[in-house]
């Protein structure tokens, strides 16, 4: 259906596509289907290399081989030795006896032999089998057939390997604009390269790529597989030797471009030995990865010259060359400061879009997506409605008279209004609310007089309290002190903090019913504060995660204002608004909640026989975390919640619950997160367990949560929100292949969060959310179908939430985002109307008129989305109520100025965890690459 027959009413534009068998069309891959023996003989190997490395989590390093056969055949292979489908795909044949050599070598290497006492004649059992599974042609297109009412049923090879052709067809000259095009190159991926045309900085000598992601993905009730494309900037590193992944050109034609791990740790990384070992003893040409290992060891000998040079005293200067990549084109590895921005911007997706449409000819059929009628909460922090005419008309004459370039229409204040800070305090059971502000340099301690002054009406002149003194914000209900707390803060070894805090014991103390709140000052340490500590010494030293412990184990929540940073002591513009969200953090910390909740849950008419404001919203936040150093262990899990609670009396208080895994019992929030960051993460409980066994535990620790929450309620329903990514580990019925299934075709011990309870106990849904780049349909501008002569309208953003058009079952829908800094005062609205390939660059000129800031640095931001999808436990449930809710709940946040990715209890419960003093000693280290969407 094009969108011209579609049906009146607004319709969302995505980079989302069904993959049918014509949008496939020839396709095929070579494939052997490993058997179960196969599987168990990898496995065998994996233990080995356990062993050897002393890792529960050590595996066969199979990138060996696919690298080599990488090489080898040209690029496109695919090695998946677990799983319940291993299988070895590839685009080209491989033949027998090389396959055999190839896993020969492998297995020889992750044993730790030497490579000349490798025996090729003798090969081991595993390299043998895998060379002996016949290898198939299959056509790929036979794989993605939709049967009527059912999810995708495609083997996981499918997944892995469809992107190859799809990639390969949409490869070549990519018209941008009149008079520019692109060429673009595939990828080993499956993506595509503007490699040809890099984006360079304004003074030269640094380069960044468009880079295009093209994955097979399933969307709930929707019988087709679903092509999902996202587009990135990936920035050029200058050095090799600092980067985790390489690109290069491969020598002959029509070969993709290998995307290839380095090795080693920074400063020294390069190809992998092994790899260049293998393809070495078969004698075949690896000239592409000697290329890499070559310059590795030029970087190298120049770097350890620069050390040499620089002795002791000094940081060595490294000056590696900025010519433009030819062969070899180093990733930046992570967010370090660059002069090319991030993000390709909106328009830069809406000719990508076109591209695949034209390249397709009609067989690239896109999702539909219809809007939701909802009504968009007025946040706090939104601009004025409803302004009578005589005003509005007396504000435009003031501005012509003045030239002023103030809004007609001004914005509130993200700040609640005192009387509602005192009246969350009071239902608290709390008779005052008293702010502790330490500091430890003038300039922050001023900062934090003038952002409560001006949230709370106080006049600054003469606002200047002496040490120690109490003085009142509101009313004698909110008072601050503030206290010198320079030993206190100061980085170093934790002996003696605890101590450090008694000159401010007064402030602190609770007794007489007084809720405690502390605004700490901080810095990142550096070696200018501890001279000779090197950067893991530095994180072990920071005052701020040690401070919080003990402020926490005092029952104190806190929040920290950056006083200074690389450029020195911060001088802030007017607004102050870092201070300005550390202090509204502060009230999330304290589980300080006013009316702005209950007025975004204003339930649609059309909804009000099953009101989302009369439900308790939960969330559940699952995170597993990396080890600490040292340890062997399996990794630990994270798990943390909050419950919305609305007031049984209209206009009264709503209420927010904590809860933690470290601390399993429900409690008001501020007590649940002072507990939760007192402790330590949680420990594996029990002996040696497997993958299934570790998410089974942590599936009988939330069920229990659950059912200690329904006796809390007392008969309340409620819902339970929870991410899909992190979540459906726990649960086989979150995933979209079980969608309508039953309990016993899964694998997991608990099919959905809370379904194991009693009746009484279950919560009435599960609102399941995505927000993975690579999962959720990227927006890119909406259409407007007209009832009247079969017209459309194109839009750009949107802020609306759409319902996907499913083909069974119930919908799921999407919340299209507008990232907040797209629309700032500063941004311009970048990638709006061309690509950075047109971006402006500076222009420096006497005349003020002339001069213009460079727009290639910047920024440039894309619509991001959020799937909403309700999975109703019984009858009563209104899905759209829910879906609305939810969007409702992005929308209005606790304290945030803007629009959160997630719902406002899933969103409190992951700031528990992010605020946890070991969170950034622990967490999964982010993307490599910023893809500038605002998330």
């Amino acid at each position: 259906m094009t969108r011209h027959h579609r049906e009146p009413g607004r319709y969302l534009d995505t980079l989302a596509y069904r993959c049918t068998p014509d949008l496939v069309g020839d396709d095929v891959v070579y494939l052997r289907n490993l058997d179960a023996e196969t599987r168990t003989l990898w496995e065998n190997l994996d233990r080995t290399c356990q062993k050897r490395y002393g890792n529960d989590s050590a595996r066969a390093p199979y990138s060996i081989a696919t690298t080599v056969l990488s090489v080898l055949t040209g690029g496109y292979v695919h090695f998946e030795p677990g799983g319940p489908q291993p299988f070895l795909a590839s685009k080209e044949r491989i033949d027998d006896k090389l396959l055999s050599r190839v896993f020969t070598l492998t297995y020889g290497l992750a044993q730790g032999t030497a490579i000349h006492e490798i025996d090729l004649r003798q090969p081991p059992q595993v390299a043998q089998k895998i060379a002996d599974t016949p290898e198939s042609e299959v056509c790929l297109a036979e794989h993605v057939r939709p049967q009527a009412g059912t999810q995708p049923v495609s083997p996981n090879w499918v997944f892995r390997t469809i992107a190859w052709g799809l990639a390969r067809k949409l490869a070549g000259p990519w018209t941008v604009r009149d008079g520019l095009v692109i060429p673009l190159r595939p990828d080993v991926t499956g993506g595509l390269i503007a490699l040809d045309d890099p984006w360079e900085n304004d003074q030269g000598g640094r380069y960044a790529l468009s880079r295009t992601a093209l994955t097979l993905q399933t969307v709930p009730n929707i019988a087709t597989p679903v092509l999902m494309v996202t587009s990135r900037v990936t920035r050029i590193s200058d050095s090799l030797i600092y980067s985790r992944t390489v690109l290069a050109v491969q020598p002959g034609d029509n070969h993709p471009i290998l995307e290839v791990g380095l090795h080693g740790g920074g400063g020294a990384r390069t190809i992998s030995r092994y790899a260049l070992e293998a393809l070495g003893r078969l004698e075949m040409d690896y000239s592409v990865l000697q290329a890499i290992a070559t310059r590795s060891q030029a970087e190298q000998r120049m770097r350890a010259a620069a050390i040499a040079e620089a002795g002791s005293d000094r940081k060595p200067t490294l000056n590696f060359s900025r010519d433009r990549p030819a062969q070899i084109w180093p990733v930046l590895p992570k967010s370090r400061p660059f002069p090319i921005g991030v993000g390709t911007g909106m328009h830069h997706l809406r000719v990508l879009n076109q591209h695949i449409l034209d390249r397709f000819e009609g067989r690239a059929e896109p999702l539909v997506a219809r809007a939701t009628a909802m009504a968009l909460p007025h946040r706090p922090t939104d601009p004025e409605r409803n302004v009578p005419k005589a005003e509005m008309d007396r504000r435009k004459a003031e501005r012509e008279a003045t030239g002023s370039k103030k809004a007609l229409r001004g914005k509130g204040s993200a700040f609640p209004e005192p009387a509602s800070i005192a009246a969350a305090v009071k239902a608290a059971g709390f008779t005052k609310l008293r702010l502790v502000c330490l500091w430890y340099r003038d300039e922050t301690r001023l900062r934090m007089i003038a952002t409560l002054a001006k949230t709370y009406g106080l006049a600054t002149e003469g606002l200047d309290p002496h040490e120690g003194q109490e003085i009142d914000l509101f009313g004698g209900t909110i008072t601050a002190v503030f206290h010198l707390a320079a030993d206190f803060l100061a980085h170093g070894s934790p002996n003696g903090r605890t101590k450090a805090l008694n000159p401010a014991a007064a402030a602190l103390d609770s007794s007489g019913g007084v809720l405690i709140g502390a605004w700490c000052e901080t810095h990142i340490p550096t070696t200018d504060d501890l001279p000779g500590l090197k950067p893991a010494e530095l994180e072990d030293a920071d005052a701020k995660p040690q401070s919080k412990t003990i402020l926490a184990s005092k029952d104190i929540a806190s929040q920290y204002l950056l006083g200074r940073n690389a450029n020195g002591i911060i001088e802030p513009k007017d607004p102050d608004h870092p201070a300005e969200m550390a202090l509204l953090d502060l009230y999330r910390s304290l589980g300080i909640i006013d009316d702005r909740i209950a007025n975004a849950l204003r339930p649609e008419k059309r909804h009000a026989a099953y009101g989302a404001d009369r439900l308790a919203h939960v969330g559940f936040h699952i995170r597993q975390q990396n080890r600490r150093k040292g340890e062997k262990s399996s990794p630990r899990t994270v798990v943390t919640a909050t419950a919305l609670i609305p007031s049984t009396t209209p206009g009264d208080v709503w209420q927010l619950l904590g809860w933690s895994s470290t601390v399993a019992s429900w409690q008001h929030y501020r007590t649940a997160q002072n507990q939760f960051h007192g402790t330590e993460y949680p420990q594996e409980a029990g002996g040696k367990k497997s993958y299934r066994q570790r998410w089974d535990d942590v599936g009988d620790i939330i069920e229990q949560a659950m059912q200690d929450l329904a006796e809390e309620l007392d008969g309340r329903p409620y819902v339970v929100t929870v991410d899909e990514d992190s979540a459906r580990r726990i649960w086989d019925g979150l995933q979209n292949s079980k969608q309508g299934s039953r309990p016993e075709t899964g694998k997991s011990k608990h099919w959905l969060p809370g379904y194991s309870l009693q009746d009484d106990e279950r919560p009435d849904a599960i609102i399941r959310i995505n927000i993975a780049d690579d999962r959720v349909p990227q927006p890119i501008a909406y259409t407007h179908v007209l009832s009247t002569r079969n017209a459309v309208r194109e839009g750009g953003t949107t802020t609306a939430l759409y319902e996907i058009e499913t083909d069974f079952d119930t919908p799921v829908w999407i919340l299209s985002n507008v990232p907040r800094a797209y629309d700032g005062g500063n941004s311009g609205r970048l990638g709006a109307k061309y690509t950075r390939w047109d971006a402006q660059r500076s222009v420096i000129s006497d005349k003020r008129e002339e001069r213009r800031k460079s727009e290639i640095p910047e920024p440039w931001y894309s619509m991001t989305a959020t799937e909403i999808y309700p999975i109703a436990l019984n009858d009563r449930v209104s899905h759209e109520a829910l879906a609305v809710a939810t969007a409702q709940l992005c929308h209005q946040t606790l304290y945030w100025s803007g629009r959160a990715r997630y719902p406002v209890a899933l969103h409190a419960a992951i700031q528990m965890d992010e605020d946890h003093p070991q969170y950034r000693r622990t967490a999964q280290l982010p993307d490599e690459e910023e893809d500038g969407s605002g998330r």
